[in-house]
């Protein structure tokens, strides 16, 4: 018996040897896996409200809460901050009163993976309600900021008016001569040397605008126009575009014309005289009689340049060509 009592209190003893491992080991596991998940990040997370149709936020305070995020380093390091946003939704007796406070949940918090909010700074949020209309806006030009390396930026844009959704009483305050005029965010030009296309984004008419704008941005055309430039030759002669076989002279009255250029100073300044035809077209005329005719002018490389001839016409006259 004795014998029997000593091989039960030797398996209590090896028992309790396991339980304090195991507890030991859980202990062990509880502060890893703390240490791994216990890393903490505050960020300002915008918030959202889905409102049901007819009904608009005419305040909302504040627009963005504080979050307290905790994860592991790495998760929290993989957190796209761009994409966290909180969505809260008022229920249908609270849109019954002209205002009303929301409260904003963990659950509420959208764009995490592998990370949990810990605290919502302020935890509600407080909405004013009012009656949602809708109206045409037109949008203004957008505004142009920096500067083209050559040459000055003109810009068009479409659409050039948007449809606008908001508070009946906001909007009847945006109206001046009864119309409602919202912007775009500006072109950055700077350093640019050739045109482009872009599209912008209409701006909310007020920091606490939350309704919709459609379509919520246009399309700027921007133009680099370069600076211009006029360069004038003188006495430049009048040449007869001839065909195979002419047998008479071609005379001009008078027998050389003025050319003015106009176009960007690096056109102009590789420009040579050399590289300029002035010419009236003589090919089907009739040998015999007088004419009247506008003068032509032809340049090597240069299609973008702007023409004047003065006289822009000569009188041709054919004589017999002498031997």
């Amino acid at each position: 018996m004795p014998e029997r009592w000593e091989a039960v209190r030797d398996a209590l003893l090896d028992n309790r040897g396991l339980k304090l491992m195991a507890l030991l080991l859980a202990v062990l596991t509880y502060y890893a896996v703390r240490t791994e998940t216990g890393y903490e990040v505050d960020y300002e997370v915008p918030v959202q409200v889905k409102m049901e149709r007819g009904i608009a936020i005419l305040e909302q305070n504040p627009m963005a809460v504080r979050v307290r995020f905790r994860g592991s380093q790495e998760d929290l390091l993989r957190l796209d901050v761009r994409k966290l946003k909180a969505v809260v939704q008022p229920s249908a007796g609270d849109t019954e009163s002209a205002e009303a406070e929301i409260p904003v949940r963990a659950g509420d918090i959208d764009g995490m993976q592998h990370v949990r909010p810990l605290r919502i700074e302020p935890p509600m949020v407080k909405l004013v309600f009012d009656r949602e209309i809708g109206t045409i806006a037109s949008v203004a030009k957008p505004k142009i900021v920096g500067t083209p390396l050559v040459g000055k930026a003109e810009v068009e844009f479409e659409p050039q008016s948007v449809r606008i959704r908001g508070p009946k009483r906001r909007l009847d305050e945006l109206k001046r001569d009864g119309q409602v005029v919202v912007q775009t965010e500006p072109v950055d030009v700077d350093g640019r040397v050739k045109s482009f296309t872009k599209q912008i984004r209409v701006v909310p008419p007020g920091d606490t605008w939350v309704s919709q704008i459609e379509p919520s941005t246009v399309t700027a055309k921007v133009s680099i126009v370069s600076a211009t430039l006029t360069r004038q030759w003188k006495d430049v002669p009048v040449l007869a575009l001839s065909g195979p076989g002419a047998q008479s002279d071609v005379l001009f009255e008078p027998p050389a014309v003025s050319v003015t250029l106009e176009g960007s100073a690096e056109q102009l300044d590789r420009l040579t005289q050399n590289a300029m035809t002035v010419f009236v077209d003589c090919v089907a005329l009739d040998q015999t009689g007088a004419y009247q005719l506008p003068v032509a002018v032809h340049i090597v490389d240069a299609p973008e340049l702007r023409i004047s001839v003065e006289p822009d016409s000569v009188k041709v006259v054919f004589g017999r060509r002498t031997p």
